[in-house]
């Protein structure tokens, strides 16, 4: 054969050989997998990110981005993602490449009281030329140190940090890479790949694909497991926390970051059998009010309100529905409900639900003057005020002829305050969500009956009402609530600061110490609601977080304590402490850029001033402290500049000046 045919021949066959390529590289394929497949069963949640690295660029530039990585728990797993960055710091474009991918984090429990994360990278047709897989040593520096191992015939590489020793595990199944810092957590996934649990659930197809590329990210919360994940925090159990594990199966919610104050997750939430019927009787009743803020006092740390048309019709309607599905569970009900009317005489239908409006409201109110275990209180809208206290009354006339109660009808500010000594009568009626609530008291406050286990809340609730000091008139809640609808069918709100100190006996130690060491950083999370509504076979759904930069939980405590304290009684040195030159903040020249605060003591070991970083900037809250301990000056600092309202107090505490930048 001559050259040039040979020349000919070899240019034919590798246009062959490349258009073979190409086929196989852009047109098939049968080796790609959906990356859910190999999220393990027992997922607590799971994000979802789409293009996470300009996602990620977008939520970095916001103001709750900043406050995030003030925690160090976050600055941790932040700079744990980034690791990726250092892994493949030599070979940018690859990096780039991955980070343009898919990707799913999903959290996992690995021990009763800790849970690690997994990541699953969607390397679609990047995954056949093996750039990763093949190369890892090549794109690595000096600083890893790269070993491999099999496991079910899938070969895991594992690579540790030479500084910290952790080792990150990485295999590659299909077009997927699945990394973790917990190795089990990589063999579950391939295990997972075998049998997929979350991947082929219904339910869960169906909320992600409602989803779908919306939003920063993608949140998915995995409802079976929340109680073990509950405990990571509390010994105790949670009746809202186990209604939520028993009736719920899946939620998925799109975030999307507003005006550096609000994170919004809207989305889609299923449930079991007995909710599959609950939320068909309310999509068939409609929506409910959002009232009960006008006799709930400011001190409410919980409200939740279930809000309907009717409630008798809602009543027999899901019963109705859930009977042809569950028939044992309505016959339970059933017979208990007959129990209760033969006992004491009284007819449930006519004398307790006939009168119940379009809304049931259960609260939690943070009263300095009761302890954590009081404060609970359910109130029903009536449709007749005249109609409920007539019910009522006939209701405990006919307790009084079988039971001896001692407890006489109390007046207080014109209020009557009356005693329904009827042992787990509402969660009878209305399900372990208020078993606490047994042989309650209760009263009418404007068009709500009010029960609760503590009469002097009942007192507390009276004279909030009297005083007009109710969450509604509360300019802090209302701003807030124009997030959402004014009625829906589940409605929840948590003033997160009262209800950490009303919690105080449910946290277990951990969580106690781990709320007191970043106290400043979980308060600025000052409120957060989430709104259900029926549609369907589903509740959409929408939850709202407020982050409030100004929020200064130290110094608004210190300013209550001392607000009685006149200044006549106060050693104030000008020369220490002056409106002209109180402000005048020292340059700050931190020598690590990658931490996130920076911070000065006494010689006595007491922090001197704190501020938090972002490139070596102060950005973020300051501090500083007069040398007894005392709080002296608290403002922020946005990219080196003050921002919002500084404040500064004499060295008992009391508010000395503020100023606004």
């Amino acid at each position: 054969m001559s050259k040039k045919k040979i020349i000919w021949f070899s240019i034919i066959a590798i246009l062959v050989f490349l258009g073979y390529q190409a086929v196989t590289f852009f047109a098939l394929e049968e080796d790609k997998i959906n990356s859910v497949y190999l999220i393990p069963s027992d997922a607590i949640f799971i994000m979802e990110f789409d293009e996470p690295l300009e996602n990620m660029e977008t939520l970095s530039k916001s103001a709750l981005w900043d406050h995030l990585q003030t925690n160090d728990a976050i600055h941790e797993m932040s700079a744990k993602v980034n690791t990726l960055d250092s892994l493949f710091q030599q070979k940018a474009d690859v990096f780039n490449l991955i980070g343009e991918r898919d990707i799913l984090l999903s959290a996992h429990m690995i021990k009763r009281d800790d849970y690690a994360f997994l990541y699953v990278v969607d390397m679609d047709k990047l995954s056949r030329l093996g750039v990763v897989k093949n190369n890892i040593n090549q794109l690595l520096n000096e600083d890893f140190k790269v070993t491999k191992r099999l496991y079910k015939q899938t070969e895991i590489t594992e690579v540790t940090d030479l500084d910290t020793y952790e080792t990150l595990s990485i295999a590659f199944v299909k077009n997927q890479m699945v990394a973790s810092y917990t190795h089990t957590l990589v063999e579950k996934s391939i295990d997972e790949y075998e049998n997929p649990q979350i991947g082929r659930d219904l339910q869960f197809l169906e909320i992600q694909k409602e989803l779908k590329k919306k939003g920063l990210f993608r949140f998915y919360l995995n409802h079976k497991l929340l109680t073990d994940y509950y405990k990571v925090f509390s010994n105790e159990p949670s009746p809202i926390v186990q209604t939520l594990e028993e009736n719920f199966n899946y939620s998925g919610f799109y975030i999307e970051e507003d005006d550096d104050r609000l994170m919004t997750a809207t989305g889609y939430s299923s449930g079991n059998i007995v909710m599959d019927a609950l939320v068909k009787a309310l999509d068939e009743s409609g929506t409910g009010s959002i009232d009960a803020t006008s006799i709930l006092p400011r001190e409410t740390a919980l409200y939740m309100s279930f809000g309907f048309e009717d409630f008798a019709t809602l009543h027999k309607s899901f019963y109705n529905l859930l009977g042809e599905k569950q028939p044992d569970v309505v016959k339970e009900y059933e017979s208990g409900k007959k129990s209760v009317e033969e006992f004491i005489d009284i007819d449930l239908e006519k004398d307790f639900y006939s009168w119940i409006d379009d809304e049931i409201a259960f609260a939690k109110a943070d009263f300095p003057q009761l302890n954590e275990k009081d404060g609970l209180a359910v109130a029903f809208k009536t449709k007749d005020v005249d109609d409920s206290n007539e019910r009522l009354q006939h209701i405990e006339n006919q307790i009084r002829k079988t039971t001896p109660v001692k407890f006489q009808t109390v007046d207080y500010k014109g209020y009557d305050i009356h005693y329904l000594n009827i042992k787990g009568f509402f969660k009878l009626i209305l399900g372990s969500l208020f078993e606490n609530i047994e042989k309650p008291y209760y009263t009418t406050i404007n068009e709500y009956v009010v029960f609760s286990n503590s009469p002097v809340t009942l007192k507390l609730y009276i004279d909030a009402y009297e005083s007009q000091k109710t969450l509604f008139t509360d300019e802090y809640y209302r701003d807030f609530i124009d997030e959402f609808s004014n009625s829906s069918n589940v409605f929840l709100y948590v003033d997160t600061n009262r209800l950490a100190h009303a919690s105080q006996t449910y946290l277990n130690t951990d969580s106690k110490k781990e709320l007191q060491n970043n106290e400043n950083f979980f308060s600025q999370f000052t409120q957060l609601g989430l709104e259900l509504k029926a549609d369907d076979n589903h509740f959409k759904t929408k939850a709202v977080i407020h982050y409030d930069a100004d929020y200064d939980v130290e110094a608004l405590r210190l300013e209550e304590k001392t607000k009685d304290i006149p200044f006549s009684v106060l050693d104030i040195k000008k020369e220490e402490i002056s409106k002209e030159t109180i402000f005048n903040i020292p340059e700050i020249f931190p020598s690590d850029f990658t931490s996130n605060s920076y911070e000065t003591k006494f010689n006595t070991g007491k922090t001197e001033m704190k501020v938090y970083l972002k490139d070596g900037m102060p950005h973020g809250r300051y501090k500083l402290y007069h040398i007894n301990g005392e709080l002296k000056i608290s403002g922020r600092f946005k990219k080196g500049e003050k921002t919002g309202t500084w404040r500064a107090y004499t060295r008992e505490g009391k508010l000395f000046h503020k100023e606004k930048f």
